[in-house]
This record gives structure tokens, sequence and C-alpha cells, in this order.
């Protein structure tokens, strides 16, 4: 499969010898415009097989041919008619270049988890998927206390199990440290899944109506 890239640009861009497996960062425009114009280099760059829930800060370069990428297993924002994915969309530039397209979903659960899609304009067959959590920071660099307010704020009809939201939520967190504010002399305390989960159900008690999630989760996107 050719990339067909206006010259200048295919020239300026460095060609990476390696695809990182997990980046907790974003990476920039440049970044992935490198790693999807040199994948016909490397084919072991290419997953052939879907990855199930990836941890927090996995990049993975799929054939949208070939892997139906899309249904990793989690359970990302509807539209407000509830039945599809809300998708955010944009074109990216490079060296002042319109050449990347992005899609971007979050989270149904935490809103700072985001699964982000890159493809060439001209070769939107090969796709780089990164996901990652990007929560408020303390000093400490310790996941601030305002992750669990805005888990609580949410107001709709969906009721988790502890099982589900456990499956859901450890890749998510995967590599990050976070704390809470208490009201110890030593300000914070360390801040585990299994509270979050546990307040993510409390707070579930007073939610009218629940519904479970399957029809969310299985639903073709």
């Amino acid at each position: 499969m050719k990339v067909f890239l206006p010259n200048k640009l295919l020239e300026c861009l460095p060609r990476p010898s390696a695809l990182p497996k997990e980046r907790l960062r974003w990476n920039t425009n440049e970044e992935i415009a490198s790693y999807l114009i040199s994948f016909d280099r490397h084919e072991e760059w290419l997953s052939c097989s879907l990855k199930t829930r990836p941890v927090n800060g996995s990049v993975i370069l799929y054939n949208r041919k070939k892997v139906k990428y899309r249904k990793d297993g989690y359970c990302w924002k509807k539209r407000k008619d509830g039945k599809t994915t809300r998708e955010d969309h944009m074109k990216l530039k490079v060296q002042g270049m319109e050449c990347l397209y992005g899609c971007y979903v979050h989270s149904s659960i935490v809103p700072t988890f985001h699964r982000r899609c890159y493809w060439l304009l001209q070769n939107p067959d090969i796709v780089l998927v990164h996901y990652l959590n990007v929560p408020s920071l303390e000093d400490c660099g310790k996941v601030s206390r305002p992750l669990l307010c805005a888990v609580a704020e949410r107001r709709d009809s969906l009721r988790w199990t502890r099982e589900e939201l456990l499956s859901q939520l450890k890749p998510m967190f995967h590599s990050i440290k976070w704390s809470c504010s208490n009201g110890n002399a030593n300000g914070t305390s360390e801040f585990s899944i299994e509270q979050l989960v546990q307040h993510i159900m409390d707070s579930q008690q007073t939610k009218p109506q629940p519904r479970t999630h399957a029809c969310l989760c299985s639903t073709a996107l």
C-alpha cells in the first residue's frame, strides 16, 4: 500500500524505526504523520487482531479493512439519541498542510478517558489508535479530586455492576498514580480503583429507572 503525500512533506518528516506500544501523552501531528507514512516499511507494526480494552497509553496501528477497531470493549459517550457513539471529527495540519484526519470519542464513565484515531487523508485504511486518560493533576503529579466530582455529576440512567465497572476502569487508570484530598494533616491519601467503583455505585442509588449497559456496549459502531 503506497503513501501519497507531497514530496516536500515526505522529505521533512522523520522515519521512525519503532512504533511505541504505550505513550502517556498525546502524539504531535508530526509524530502521527511519521508513523502513518512509515508503516509500509514495518509490517510488524500492524495489529491483525482487535485489542479488547487496551490500557491507558496504548498506541495501536490497524488496517480498518481487516480489523473492526471501534469494537474495543469500552463504553463510549453516546449522542443524544442514545444509539450511536458521539464522535468529534477534525482535519489536522502538518507543516501547514492539511493531511491528517482525527476522530475522537470519550468515555461514558470517566470524562477524562479518550480514544483518538488518526489516518492520512490520502490513505484512510491505515488507522493509528491512541487511548489516554488525561485527568487534572496536582503538583505531586497525582490525579486530583475533581475526577470524582466529574463522575458523580453524571445524570444518565445507566446503571453499572461492580464487575463491569472494574473491567472498564482498571485499564483506564493503568500507569496513573492518584490521590484525593482529605482532612488529615498530610492533606492527601492514596485512592484506589475499588474506592472509585464504590463511589460510582453509591452515586447510582439515586438515579431513576436504571438500565444495564449491555445494550450500549454491544451496539455496532
